[in-house]
């Protein structure tokens, strides 16, 4: 399960405007307006006489997810850069107002992580 969701989180970002489908042969996310998918599909076909069973044992991504996937983890980031650099500012010691503002970026960090954990882990986890 942590292998498909590192193959879902590396596609959303290598190729965020492009829908993915899973190639089992390749082992890997392809876009299925490519060379390289229709080449797959050219060998499952001559390997098993039929054009079926390509995108087999991982769901697609389509652009919507990846769209979300990649805001959402850029968010994330952003906002846990953000509470580090304030922390290191205030030397660990802010004051009263500066601390209520970093604990509430730090709860968006903690809802952001939660997100991107929650999106990778229900791909990983469909089935087509």
């Amino acid at each position: 399960m942590i292998g498909a969701m590192k193959d879902v989180a590396v596609e959303c970002f290598k190729r965020p405007g492009r829908s993915a489908v899973w190639v089992p042969q390749r082992g890997q996310y392809l876009c299925p307006d490519s060379e390289e998918f229709a080449a797959a599909q050219r060998e499952q076909s001559l390997a098993t006489g039929s054009d079926t069973g390509t995108a087999a044992r991982r769901p697609t991504l389509d652009r919507k997810f990846k769209l979300i996937f990649v805001t959402a983890s850029v968010g994330t980031l952003l906002f846990t850069m953000l509470c580090v650099s304030l922390h290191l500012i205030t030397d660990g010691a802010p004051p009263p107002a500066m601390g209520k503002l970093i604990d509430g970026r730090f709860d968006l960090v903690k809802i952001g992580f939660g997100a991107v954990v929650g999106l990778l882990g229900g791909q990983a986890m469909a089935k087509e």
